[in-house]
């Protein structure tokens, strides 16, 4: 039913027991395929080299890195593609799971963004609010 999962993962104890919970989906399929996504904060235009450039290396580091922690807990029994994004996390998302033709978005509820204290994440409201796919949030 759900062979073209995408996993929103920024690091958060949510986004792992998202993790955790996309690999099960992932394994009951015949053919699973997981999308894991790590969106980094966008880089300021008005920044000048080198100063950006170090910036983008620093933020591509730290998302490869989160991608990578998403990975370990996902585990090698599922095909996994990376991508790693910058800019707004919601819209990423969206347009990551329309351009791969995901059939399932699984996300925390919270993330680490400045208004974590919401009962529902603002990202993750306004993926499940504009996206086209089925949307499956954990705590």
């Amino acid at each position: 039913m759900f062979n073209n999962i995408l996993l929103s993962f920024d690091g958060s104890e949510h986004a792992m027991n998202a993790a955790r919970l996309a690999a099960q989906l992932a394994l009951q399929q015949e053919h699973p395929f997981l999308w894991v996504v790590c969106v980094v904060e966008d880089i300021p235009d008005l920044l000048q080299e080198p100063y950006q450039s170090k910036l983008i290396a620093a933020q591509s580091s730290k998302g490869e890195a989160l991608i990578d922690a998403a990975t370990q807990i996902v585990g090698n029994q599922v095909e996994v593609k990376r991508q790693l994004l910058f800019g707004d996390p919601a819209e990423c998302i969206i347009n990551v799971a329309e351009n791969r033709s995901c059939d399932l978005i699984v996300m925390g509820t919270r993330g680490l963004g400045p208004l974590r204290g919401l009962l529902l994440g603002s990202k993750a409201q306004k993926v499940v609010s504009l996206t086209k796919c089925p949307v499956l949030l954990t705590k």
